[in-house]
Formats: C-alpha cells, structure tokens, sequence
C-alpha cells in the first residue's frame, strides 16, 4: 500500500521518499542509436549498451546486503547529509548483473554527475519533495517505486532491489554508452608504486588495497563484500578532490533539518589516479554539466587500465 502526504509518499513499513516526475511509460521512452559502440567508452573493453545508473546505499547494514557492484563499468562515491556516503553505480545492457542494491534516494550531486551520459535510465526509491522539479527537468529517464513498482522487489520498501534485464526491458530507448571522458590505454610514465590508498568523508572512509592488477574495496574498515561476486573490486580508482558544499535542500523526513549537500563535479581541481598498483597525481576538468569529465597527468591525458573505475568524490 502506498499513501501519499504533503508531497512525500509511505511505502510498507514506512519507508519515505517524495513522488518524483518524470517517471513515464515506456512508451515515452526517447529512442536512442541503434548499435552500440564497438568498445565501451566507459571500461574501454567490450561493447558498449544502454545505460542504467541506480543510487546505492552505502549505510550500516546496507553494506553486507550490497549486490551487483562487481558488475558495474563506474562506481561513484558520493558524500551525502551527516558526512556519509553512498554509491551512484553505472551499468551498461551488456554486462548487467541480475540484481542491483539495496536501492535508496536521489540526491542532487547525482544530476549534474549524470548529464554527460545522454538520458539514461535513473533508478532511485525517491527524493525529498524540493529536488523533484530538478529531476523532472532533468535529461534522464526517472524510474521509481512510485511510477514503476513492478521493477522494485519488496513492494519498493527497504530494502529494494532491481532487476536490470527488466528495466533495460521496459525501457528500451535509453541512450547507449557515450564518451564522458575517460580514457584507456598502456600504462603511462611517471607512476609511483602503490599498494593502498585511503580516502576519508567526516562520516566515512574508503580503502583500496591492490591486489595484482585489481585493488579491492574496504569501507569503514570492512571489506565490502557483495552477495553475488565477492569482494568489491576495480581496476581503477580515481580521487577527485570536489568542492562539497551546502546543498539546494534540506531533508526534514527524520524529524530534524539535515542539508543534503551537494558535491561540485562541474569546474577543476585535483585528482589522483590509481592503476596496476601505482599512482599519478593530475587534475580534472569539466566546463560544463554536460561536457565530459577531462582526467590529465601534466596536461595529457590520463590512460586507465580497461575495466571497471571506482571514482570517490572527496572534499577538497
């Protein structure tokens, strides 16, 4: 059963989250290039496909119920309200897993992060009522509990998961794999060795330790271990030093004030790059919300290892 208050919406066991717009059929779908890319773009190795983006918890108990992220092309880790992190995780059509989560809400750092990538398909389990009109006026294809139930698993409650075969179903005109400005290729010059790196929120941290070609994933001090594939993996890590800064928002759902706020992925700054057990430090550049994302050790560009990117956005 769902009811609706004030804008906001109670799912089951009382699991909130606001209404979001933009949420249509299928059918209204915008229909996008007919063939993929012969290499991915995004993992420089296979071909590309449709592109799903699903918002991931990353809070307590969510982090051993996670499911799907070894199959992700991108990862992005994102500061949310009280310092604390979630996942918005990227998938292309060809490589999905068969299930996805625990799904959780929108935020507004997730838009502009998204707009390079063309209107994909967005699956969240809501947003508080003031980011709405954002995400309605969004480029991407909204796909929520409220509008689309049947792609939820437990009634759209928490915990929620998706099935991407079903969504990549449903909506089959989301646009493919596009160029957001990653590059991949040989390793280049200049790499320092490195085994770990350790990257902190005020509410939550992040260590990659590597292991042969691939550094694996520990939060908070606990390997990050998903219920299909094991232990969370990549054989990329970006740190992209963001401006985190008060948001557009505020959530009053727990019964207090708590600004979400909002990390700035549209300008410059600094980025250390981590491949192949070594690291490069350079910049990134992005002139506008949908220009690509330029990653440059000494003002060239900066080759990744092909295969899947971990990116943490971390105040500067």
């Amino acid at each position: 059963m769902i009811a609706m208050v004030a804008g906001l919406a109670v799912v089951g066991a009382g699991i909130w989250f606001a209404v979001a717009g933009g949420g249509g059929s299928p059918a209204s779908s915008p229909s996008s290039s007919p063939s993929s890319p012969a290499v991915n773009p995004l993992t420089g190795e296979g071909a590309g496909g449709h592109v799903l983006a699903v918002k991931i918890d990353n809070v307590g108990q969510a982090q051993r119920i996670q499911s799907g992220l070894n199959s992700a092309d991108l990862v992005y880790a994102i500061q949310v309200e009280g310092g604390l992190s979630r996942y918005l995780v990227v998938f292309d059509s060809g490589h999905a897993p068969a299930r996805v989560g625990p799904v959780r809400s929108a935020r507004q750092t997730d838009i502009p992060l998204l707009a390079p990538f063309g209107r994909v398909g967005f699956a969240y389990s809501g947003a508080i009522s003031g980011l709405l009109p954002d995400l309605a006026a969004a480029n991407l294809q909204t796909i929520t509990p409220i509008a689309n139930n049947n792609l939820f698993s437990n009634g759209g409650s928490d915990p929620t998961y998706i099935q991407p075969a079903q969504v990549f179903s449903a909506f089959p005109g989301l646009a493919q794999t596009k160029d957001v400005g990653l590059r991949f290729g040989a390793e280049p010059a200049g790499g320092t060795a490195q085994s770990s790196v350790r990257v902190r929120m005020p509410s939550a941290s992040f260590a990659f330790t590597a292991s042969g070609a691939k550094w694996l994933v520990a939060v908070d001090g606990q390997a990050v271990v998903t219920t299909d594939a094991g232990q969370a993996n990549a054989d990329n890590v970006i740190v992209q030093h963001v401006h985190v800064v008060p948001g557009k928002y505020t959530d009053h759902n727990a019964g207090h004030a708590d600004n979400e706020v909002f990390s700035e992925t549209t300008g410059q700054g600094s980025a250390d790059f981590y491949r192949d057990g070594k690291v490069w430090h350079g910049q990134w550049s992005k002139p506008n919300d949908t220009a690509p994302t330029s990653y440059t050790v000494a003002g060239t560009s900066m080759n990744l290892a092909p295969g899947r990117t971990w990116i943490v956005l971390t105040g500067s």
